[in-house]
């Protein structure tokens, strides 16, 4: 579940997986954190899999894209491993 603090900054509360990742990107598209700058905070995330790594370099992508970006805070150590796995950690970076 995507938790909206305000000027662009948010937390996710549970699971960053295939079961999840459709609905967090609704959230997000709804909610306006696609666009300009945005910070995550995932240290409440309990399960990851690479759904859930596809949806945060998407969601940075799209920040990018709207001239702002995503601060990733407390990446889980499964989706750190992910990204290191598929080369995918500077597309996590600020």
């Amino acid at each position: 579940m995507l938790v909206d603090a305000g000027a662009g900054q948010c937390s996710v509360d549970g699971d960053l997986t295939l079961a999840t990742a459709g609905a967090l990107w609704r959230q997000l598209r709804s909610s306006g954190l696609l666009r300009g700058a945005s910070s995550v905070d995932l240290s409440q995330v309990k399960e990851s899999d690479s759904a859930g790594l596809a949806l945060l370099i998407a969601w940075r992508a799209s920040c990018q894209a709207s001239g702002g970006d995503l601060v990733v805070k407390d990446l889980p150590e499964r989706l750190s491993a992910l990204a290191r796995l598929t080369d995918a950690q500077a597309m996590l970076s600020a």
